[in-house]
């Protein structure tokens, strides 16, 4: 298929239209491979297409060529980019422009977009403004904002639903701020901001800027109603600098994909033409984030605002896809605690990173720590995120099943393995197995086992199987109980 449209193309048979669905089939990395064979064969042919006389083939073969993105490329791209007097391909080329290394023409694309600003707006001038500033960005990234608090907050802490009274604990504990329960989070207010920010066992930091619903449906509408509030003056007492914020919205609870779109569109396209320019809405370098939740009756908004850097997990440079959330850690961690026993000895058989042994330390001091994992990688990323922490771990590369001690444990803590294309469902069975097997050998009098899982029915098979086990707690930690905690004892 892709060597019939390239025959055509060069043989100029419905150029347009082939190269429409060209620019289609080579998303495919194959059919990319396939084109690039033909491409560099006729390369004078696809290149000399710039120079088409239907603007519509120009503007398929600019987006063509910023895919093939050979270096070779660049200066005709840019060349032509300065030369079409067609408007609507301004943008195109710009957007083709970006997978370059473009800096030699900055001070050009700089001129170019201070010629623009002295000039009416159109549509395609404002596309072509909003790809220049994207470009010129990339290579100079726009200086970001410094926060400083107002001394008085209304936040909305992101928490697994189910366990907002958890996060309710600490929050009641910071002088001068109030909090209560809704369904997946905490609405605070406080005085004390960098105390509820350092509260560890939420997943995001929220602003509650309009803390009313927003009765309307268009996103014009809620930003009308945002700007009408005060919205860049909040943004402004919130950042010590006083230069344009870049934004992107997010919203939830919209179940039509492109009814959410929409509202994301109109939302932003209103705050961005009438901020008075306080407002560009940049996603690649967003500082704000206007998170939309839609209920039956309307629209709350929140802020989230980067320029409050969250410091809570800054040991966790390491990660892999199978490593465990620190807020996660924390907040089982937080079940977990009334069962401390101080100066614990405190063994994790499944490490990965290190992140739940890092937060059980910084819950409650310990004696010893160990982890083991039996990939060299994640021993490796443990070690790193343990020193970062400046936390003692003895971490080892090793087989559960082939570690001995020379004393017992009084606590197991693990994240167990998940089911996945390398961990079939009978060596995961195997591995719970391994947990009470070894757990029994290596747990002191009065120890803890305490474990996270996904897999609830193994889970129960081995705890009605080792009643040497008391289960002192059964907990789900997520809405849909798809993940659980489970706190056991040596009775």
């Amino acid at each position: 298929m892709i060597n019939k449209i390239c025959a055509d193309i060069i043989e100029e048979k419905n150029i347009r239209e082939n190269l429409i669905q060209l620019n289609q089939m080579v998303r495919s990395e194959d059919n990319m491979d396939r084109f690039l064979d033909i491409y560099y064969e006729n390369e004078d042919v696809f290149i000399g297409l710039l120079d088409h006389e239907d603007a519509k083939v120009r503007k398929n073969i600019i987006k063509l060529l910023g895919k093939v993105a050979d270096p070779v490329l660049l200066e005709p791209l840019f060349s032509h980019y300065m030369a079409d007097e067609t408007l609507f391909l301004k943008g195109d080329y710009l957007s083709a422009l970006s997978a370059f290394d473009y800096k030699e023409y900055l001070p050009e694309l700089k001129k170019r977009k201070e010629e623009l600003e002295q000039q009416e707006r159109t549509k395609h001038s404002l596309e072509e403004l909003k790809q220049l500033q994207k470009l010129i960005w990339k290579a100079e990234p726009p200086k970001k904002h410094l926060f400083q608090t107002t001394g008085e907050e209304d936040l909305l802490l992101i928490v697994p639903r189910g366990h907002e009274e958890k996060v309710l604990e600490d929050i009641s504990k910071i002088p001068d701020t109030k909090g209560r329960a809704i369904g997946g989070g905490c609405v605070v207010h406080t005085k004390n901001l960098a105390d509820v920010a350092d509260i560890r066992t939420y997943q995001a930091l929220l602003f509650d800027f309009y803390p009313s619903l927003i009765q309307a449906s268009k996103g014009g509408e809620i930003a009308q109603c945002l700007l009408s509030a005060g919205l860049p003056d909040y943004l402004r007492k919130h950042h010590k600098e006083d230069h344009p914020f870049l934004f992107r919205t997010d919203v939830k609870g919209v179940t039509s994909v492109a009814e959410k779109n929409q509202i994301a569109r109109d939302f932003s396209v209103y705050l961005e033409e009438n901020s008075g320019g306080t407002l560009i809405n940049e996603p690649s370098f967003y500082e704000i984030e206007f998170r939309l939740i839609g209920g039956k009756k309307g629209f709350r908004v929140f802020l989230k605002l980067t320029a409050l850097k969250d410091e809570r997990f800054s040991y966790r440079k390491y990660a892999m896809a199978t490593s465990m959330q620190p807020s996660k850690a924390a907040l089982m961690m937080k079940y977990v605690q009334p069962y401390f026993k101080e100066d614990a000895n405190v063994l994790d058989p499944f490490c990965g990173t290190g992140t739940l042994l890092i937060e059980r330390v910084l819950a409650g001091k310990c004696k010893s720590m160990y982890g083991l994992d039996i990939s060299g990688q994640a021993i490796q990323a443990a070690w790193e995120n343990s020193r970062r922490a400046d936390k003692m771990i003895n971490l080892i590369q090793r087989n559960f099943n082939d570690f001995k001690h020379e004393y017992k444990f009084d606590e197991i803590l693990t994240d167990m393995p998940r089911q996945s294309s390398s961990v079939k469902s009978k060596q995961l069975e195997y591995l719970y197995e391994l947990l009470f097997l070894k757990s029994r050998e290596l747990m002191a009098d009065r120890a803890v086992l305490a474990v996270y899982c996904e897999n609830k029915e193994l889970m129960d098979r081995q705890v009605s199987r080792n009643r040497w086990l008391k289960c002192l707690k059964r907990i789900p930690m997520s809405k849909d109980q798809t993940t659980w905690l489970f706190i056991l004892q040596n009775s």
